[in-house]
């Protein structure tokens, strides 16, 4: 998808933004009930760098630590493997791949350890014990890779790569095949990948280090699948069935989160049901962006408690006239506990433009989020009782990286 965010690139710094103040520090403002520990996360940006980033939420600091540069590389998408503790990074450049890093948790130094080459446009990665499985946007593919504990990164195994008979009804943008993510399922029977340009989830068995091709699940016309995230209900109820799995799906071409029902029966074989179809924006926030690039839905997540789920919005500017400048939303709703039906709450404030991805650490604590647009990550705790971010106004935990960082996970 470079192409198509260059283009927004460049709309986007032609407006006059107003950066948050990152290089003021005041530890006298900590928080008694704030552990005082640091934290540490990586940064992927387009320019080629994996920043390593430290956060002290007692002193309400953060600073960076080191930064692993390659040239014609553009690591748009990390992962932490499960077991191997070794962090993968997709390389959304042509050719694209995957290459693997480890950190020395005392220098906070990444160090190269392994590259394969893949399809250009490498976006996202899962990973089935060993087995990397990554989506490839611009290749219009889903590649598989063997990894060891060291490291190591075979060639591609596995490789499906689908072509379209017309392009969608988004011309521009669904001219062809792009997956845009592989997640694995809670129960790691299947894997589901949402390609936007031709708004299906691809299905996947998993069978050792083997896929095999499912029957694929339709979305709306123009929709333009983007992210999933998988929901497990495992409440007694005599109404509703036990250990349902609900599977989120946010669109970005028609800015919506689609909900389904899923159950998979003894032959194998799965079902998905619609049960709900929102949208991400209210209808009064874009009311003025006719000059603007249009507003897309990017990431979504669920809280670690399972009781809230986010989407974050690209170019809508629901919030201006802050004190640290125009910011896009970040969409929050509430999950049923019983249905899993989704309803929304509020829209928060993502702290700046193009909020292209988001991940909350471990405890759940705290939210970071990765500004595409605005060359910075932020930081907000979250209020465990409402899932609001905590000192939006405040914005005092910022810092600018390098260009345009995509990606922000905890180490």
């Amino acid at each position: 998808m470079f192409g198509f965010d260059f283009i927004r690139h460049l709309a986007v710094r032609s407006l006059t933004l107003v950066r948050p103040r990152s290089d003021l520090v005041d530890e006298s403002k900590g928080y008694s009930y704030l552990e005082n520990k640091d934290y540490l996360l990586s940064v992927g940006s387009y320019n080629g760098d994996i920043t390593i980033l430290k956060y002290n939420p007692f002193h309400k600091s953060i600073s960076k630590v080191s930064t692993y540069h390659q040239s014609s590389f553009q690591p748009s998408w990390q992962t932490v493997h499960p077991t191997q503790k070794i962090i993968y990074s997709a390389d959304e450049g042509n050719p694209g791949g995957l290459v693997s890093l480890r950190l020395d948790e005392k220098s906070g130094e990444l160090k190269k350890i392994g590259k394969s080459e893949g399809i250009n446009g490498t976006v996202s990665i899962a990973f089935y014990k060993n087995l990397a499985i990554v989506a490839a946007y611009t290749g219009h593919s889903i590649q598989t890779f063997d990894t060891t504990e060291t490291g190591d990164i075979s060639q591609a195994r596995d490789t499906f790569t689908y072509f379209l008979e017309a392009p969608g009804p988004n011309k521009e943008r669904q001219e062809s095949s792009h997956p845009h993510q592989v997640v694995i399922d809670p129960t790691g029977h299947y894997v589901v990948a949402p390609d936007l340009g031709a708004d299906l989830l691809r299905l996947y068995s998993v069978n050792g280090s083997r896929l095999s091709e499912l029957q694929n699940i339709k979305v709306a016309a123009g929709s333009g699948p983007r992210h999933v995230a998988f929901h497990v209900i495992d409440k007694p109820n005599e109404i509703f069935e036990r250990n349902r799995t609900m599977i989120y799906v946010v669109n970005e071409l028609k800015n919506t989160l689609t909900v389904f029902k899923t159950r998979q029966w003894d032959n194998g074989t799965f079902v998905f049901h619609e049960v709900q179809n929102v949208p991400t924006l209210p209808p009064t926030s874009t009311e003025n962006l006719a000059s603007l690039p249009s507003p897309t839905a990017g990431e979504i997540v669920i809280s670690k408690d399972k009781r809230f789920l986010y989407v974050s919005n690209r170019n809508d500017y629901s919030f201006k006239d802050k004190k640290f400048g125009s910011s896009d939303s970040i969409a929050l709703y509430k999950i049923d506990p019983l249905t899993g039906f989704v309803s929304f709450v509020k829209l928060l404030q993502a702290g700046g433009v193009t909020p292209r991805h988001f991940s909350f650490d471990q405890s759940g604590k705290f939210v970071a989020v990765a500004l595409q647009e605005t060359d910075t990550i932020v930081i907000y705790k979250v209020d465990p009782t409402s899932g609001e971010f905590i000192d939006a106004e405040d914005h005092n935990i910022s810092l600018h990286v390098s260009d345009r960082p995509v990606c922000v996970n905890w180490l």
